[in-house]
């Protein structure tokens, strides 16, 4: 950090061999680079000056496992949740996929008062998906989830197309923006206004090269820019000149950063809390250097999650490891990080009809 950054915490002398909680969140930078402390414009639900708004995810088996094991802990903000826009499932009721795994925003609500949603709608350039909905050929399931949306009455933070420049989801520029852009309008004209709509950037080497700016359908399209944080964080607090391109692009048009998805994919192990000082260190002084207004964690056992391209990610849930999972609620519970609360959407700016 240089001296230029406004500092939150103090260096402390730790016992490397033996560390406590204590010693363990203390490794954490809370220095703030003032760079990245500007105002916001044509955005919503976007948590004040200080404060983080905390997100856990990803499946309703991963979110039962996490309160079965951490009762005694405080409840996230929010949760997250996936959909296809093909077709309006695990929205309303259960649905569970091919692997085993289910999503089910309705759960959420129904489970959870007083908590956000951030809901990730799939939307590829394969099998003409993006192109379909620009077309306006799933416009039935886009009003079936607006309807849904209005019937939540709490903030939605929705990732239209996520990961949208992500070489997996090989979606070409023009096509995303017309349909991103055919979403909201469709979603605006059916009278929702509880979304926040996220454009989401993998932060990685894009889908052709193509630029950043590409994908982007415009300000008033655009609530938050989100990133993915995975390998990014083992090397230190530097993510890349892909993640430095997004993050740049969001000052530049004055939009608030989400981590959307986050996970150490090299695991977490039983027996070494080596994790702690590789990844989470640097993923959580990150998120203080850049006043990142919202981190979206998911714990999850990557891998049984048979999905093409991760073969090699590990099991990287907070149940695995007691002095991880002791050191990442130390530092989270902090009230930096919004949480469930009566006073949330307050918080958020949301005024629940």
């Amino acid at each position: 950090m240089t001296s230029c950054l406004l500092s939150y915490g103090q260096d402390k002398e730790i016992d490397q061999n033996h560390p406590t909680t204590e010693d363990m969140v203390s490794k954490i930078q809370t220095d703030i680079d003032p760079e990245f402390m500007y105002e916001y414009q044509q955005t919503k639900f976007v948590p004040p000056e200080g404060k983080t708004l905390l997100i856990m995810g990803q499946t309703v088996e991963d979110i039962s496992e996490y309160r079965a094991h951490f009762k005694g802990q405080p409840t996230p903000g929010g949760w997250s949740a996936y959909w296809g826009i093909p077709e309006f499932s695990g929205v309303r009721k259960a649905h569970k996929n091919e692997t085993g795994a289910s999503q089910d925003h309705q759960m959420l609500v129904e489970d959870f008062p007083n908590t956000v949603i951030q809901s990730a709608m799939w939307m590829v350039g394969k099998w003409e998906v993006a192109k379909n909905a620009g077309k306006g050929q799933y416009d039935d399931v886009i009003i079936k989830y607006s309807n849904w949306a209005k019937a939540a009455k709490r903030p939605i933070y929705l990732r239209i197309g996520y990961e949208f420049d992500g070489v997996h989801n090989e979606l070409e520029p023009e096509a995303y923006v017309k349909a991103y852009k055919h979403i909201v309008n469709l979603m605006r004209a059916e009278g929702v206004d509880n979304v926040a709509f996220v454009w989401h950037s993998y932060a990685a080497k894009p889908y052709k090269d193509y630029p950043l700016s590409a994908w982007y359908p415009g300000d008033d399209y655009v609530d938050w820019v989100a990133i993915s944080v995975f390998g990014h964080a083992y090397g230190g607090t530097d993510f890349g000149p892909y993640c430095d391109d997004v993050l740049a692009f969001a000052k530049a048009h004055h939009k608030p950063v989400m981590i959307a998805e986050s996970s150490p994919i090299q695991g977490i192990d039983k027996n070494s809390n080596a994790v702690w000082d590789q990844w989470f260190v640097n993923f959580l002084s990150f998120t203080y250097q850049k006043n990142i207004k919202a981190i979206s964690f998911i714990t999850t056992n990557w891998s049984k999650a048979s999905i093409d391209g991760i073969s090699e990610w590990k099991d990287s849930r907070l149940n695995n490891n007691a002095q991880v999972a002791k050191a990442w609620f130390k530092e989270t519970n902090k009230a930096r990080y919004l949480k469930q609360s009566p006073k949330l959407f307050k918080d958020l700016g949301y005024l629940k009809p």
